[in-house]
């Protein structure tokens, strides 16, 4: 019996990569790292705090997961989680919606499930599907672009008509009666082509100054993000080939725009296997009067750091 257990001690533990870390618990893989556990009073562990040392292909896939509940720039008490699943299409139709194109990622999800073994102090996690992390924690996804022309063409409209109303409230006199500023408003719109011609140079204008703006005082900051986004493809030994950026400005009823960015692009892990891709670089508020620029959206506060 006592060869029997120590056969059984020796295969658990010869499946071990990593040595013991700081916290003392060792685990079957260099990507899972245990940097806390609970003891009782016998010193016997009873829980332990799991972090998953994980990188992405592409690296954006990242952003359609909360890393720190999905314990990945966090650590996670194994038993208050002991299964995590991350959900690269979770906000796959909100952006969608949004946006009116998305990427739709492969495999859609993973599950990863933590055990840890007090008999050789092991901590363990399987990951669904078999083989979807690398052994040094590369994840690699596949991904097609959706596009739903439909939707971009009706956001470009509203955009369009937001303009528009935005300048003629600006023409229009104060009134106590909203429904008669509204009513006015369509009549020039429908009955005074000219008006409307007017509004769309002047629209034009200030968005080419709010794009020079942008370009001005936050260029460098965009091309060096997209550097770092380039360097870490090559450093995964994949290709990034990325054109221009795309700039696009949208007035606001104040008076100020939000400024689009983003940058067609292909990747891949080979020149034979290319996929067309559309990088997302920011929304920008831009104050022409003032002169500055605000990001509004979480990944222009990102490249704004």
């Amino acid at each position: 019996m006592k060869k029997v257990l120590l056969g059984a001690i020796a295969v658990l533990l010869g499946g071990c990569y990593t040595p013991m870390n700081n916290s003392g618990v060792a685990t079957t893989k260099p990507w899972i790292e245990v940097p806390g556990k609970r003891v009782d009073f016998d010193g016997k562990q009873y829980d332990s705090c799991v972090r998953f040392d994980l990188r992405f292909w592409p690296q954006e896939a990242a952003e359609r997961l909360d890393l720190q509940e999905n314990c990945i720039t966090a650590c996670c008490w194994r038993s208050e989680k002991s299964e995590i699943i991350l959900d690269f299409n979770a906000k796959f139709d909100e952006e969608m919606e949004k946006y009116g194109h998305a990427r739709k990622y492969s495999p859609d999800k993973i599950t990863l499930k933590v055990t840890h073994s007090n008999l050789v102090n092991v901590t363990k996690v399987k990951a669904s599907p078999n083989g979807v992390i690398n052994n040094s924690g590369l994840i690699k996804l596949s991904y097609k672009e959706v596009r739903d022309e439909q939707r971009m063409a009706q956001l470009a409209k509203q955009r369009e008509y937001r303009a528009q109303q935005a300048y003629q409230y600006e023409d229009e006199p104060i009134s106590e009666d909203n429904s008669v500023i509204q009513s006015s408003v369509r009549q020039v719109l429908v009955s005074k082509p000219t008006v409307v011609q007017k509004v769309q140079q002047t629209s034009q204008t200030g968005e080419t100054l709010a794009k020079s703006i942008l370009q001005q005082q936050t260029g460098a900051k965009i091309d060096n993000y997209f550097y770092q986004m380039n360097k870490t493809y090559r450093q995964q030994g994949a290709i990034f080939l990325l054109s221009s950026r795309i700039l696009s400005a949208q007035l606001q009823e104040d008076g100020t725009y939000l400024v689009t960015c983003h940058a067609k692009a292909r990747t891949g892990i080979d020149e034979n296997h290319l996929n067309a891709s559309d990088f997302q670089c920011g929304v920008w508020l831009v104050d022409l009067h003032t002169q500055t620029i605000l990001p509004y959206d979480r990944k222009a506060k990102q490249i704004n750091q």
